[in-house]
């Protein structure tokens, strides 16, 4: 099938009804929705369904040697095919039509940033991924070739990611940018004619302003002229600070660390970083997106420890005194209602899930108890800033 060229997508969720649809115009209205018998579409008198099970899984795919370009939503049957569904300009809304028809279905999914979802992580974000399926999070060496790294600052850590602006969109840019630049000249030429007047100077500055101003709203709405993000996690939020055509930067954006949905490497390199409810894409080496995933996971892990020891340093507990303290029973082990109780009591304020993420991190033979010698071989060991960043 594949209903084709779609320029605009909108999405909606009903948890009333348990569906998930999407309304896309082409040459006439294509409505769109999963719902727990399948996945149904409409576009005019023509109608199909895919009954549950019959999808395998959904896909998007940048179409080639296109501009401006395409994307692809794809969805593999139970024979193997994969078959499109939809074509759009749209990039942003069909990823997110995908996620909500996958959430829906229980379908893995593959974006062509590199993001991939399995059928039991749709709804999770990276804490609640980390306390579910700490296995699915490994954990590489640094190799010496990588040069970039996180820093420490004061209760957060930050690094800036070799994220690139969209080729076909800076190319656009310069285009239209030269092309301002020529007007201007022109003007400047046509109004000086016979007249020395300097001030005719100002044509020259008008349209590449006004060009520059048109492609800031434009990246606004796409972020597809920033790079070389800077990212800072804290114990409670995340923080990105782009730079315009990687030069000049712009407004950070603060999220709580809830909506830190996802990141992910795929096998070729590419790094996806999923905040809020956009998507921040780069190709790498795939050993280096491996290791940042990684060191991600390590970092908040190392963050919500360093709470913890802040807030015991500030009350000049020992660390056998702290210990004592949160080991109510007095057995020589923290259990997790009693860590829970413990970072409840002294105000550390790490969230339920930050919780089961710390315990499984300190627990490190996994019999589900902390014993004094867990505590304090975690909670001596501050981090070390081992990064060699270039800003």
């Amino acid at each position: 099938m594949g209903w084709l060229q779609s320029t605009s997508i909108d999405l909606s969720e009903s948890s009333d009804g348990g569906t998930f649809s999407a309304k896309s115009c082409i040459s006439s209205d294509l409505n769109l929705f999963a719902d727990d018998e399948g996945l149904h579409f409409k576009v005019g008198l023509a109608e199909k369904t895919f009954k549950k099970g019959e999808i395998q899984a959904l896909r998007t795919i940048r179409e080639e040697k296109t501009l401006p370009a395409i994307w692809i939503l794809q969805a593999k049957l139970d024979d193997g095919d994969w078959i499109d569904i939809l074509e759009s300009y749209d990039e942003h809304s069909l990823l997110n039509m995908m996620n909500g028809i996958a959430s829906k279905l229980l379908l893995p999914i593959k974006e062509h940033t590199g993001r991939l979802v399995r059928r039991d992580e749709h709804g999770m974000g990276v804490v609640e991924q980390l306390a579910r399926y700490p296995d699915r999070w490994p954990r590489p060496d640094k190799l010496p070739s990588i040069q970039f790294g996180f820093r420490r600052g004061q209760d957060n850590v930050y690094t800036t990611i070799p994220t690139r602006s969209t080729q076909s969109a800076l190319l656009f840019f310069w285009g239209t940018f030269l092309f301002s630049i020529a007007i201007g000249i022109s003007m400047l030429f046509i109004r000086s004619i016979g007249d020395t007047d300097y001030t005719q100077l100002i044509w020259v500055f008008i349209f590449p302003f006004l060009t520059c101003g048109y492609w800031l709203i434009f990246n606004s709405n796409t972020g597809q002229l920033e790079s070389r993000h800077k990212l800072i996690i804290s114990a409670t939020n995340i923080s990105l600070q782009a730079k315009f055509l990687g030069l000049i930067p712009l407004k950070t954006k603060i999220w709580d660390l809830e909506n830190f949905v996802d990141i992910d490497a795929n096998d070729d390199g590419r790094l996806t970083l999923f905040v809020g409810d956009r998507r921040y894409s780069m190709s790498m080496h795939r050993r280096e997106a491996e290791w940042f995933v990684g060191e991600v996971a390590t970092q908040m892990e190392q963050l919500m420890v360093d709470r913890i020891n802040d807030v015991r340093k500030s009350m000049n507990l020992e660390l056998k005194e702290a210990f004592k303290k949160f080991d109510v029973n007095n057995d020589g082990n923290l259990s997790p209602d009693e860590l829970e109780a413990a970072i409840d009591e002294f105000g550390i304020g790490l969230s339920k899930l930050q919780m089961k993420v710390l315990m499984r991190d300190i627990d490190r033979d996994s019999d589900g108890k902390i014993d004094y010698s867990e505590f304090v071989e975690r909670f001596s060991s501050m981090a070390n800033s081992q990064s060699t960043e270039e800003e």
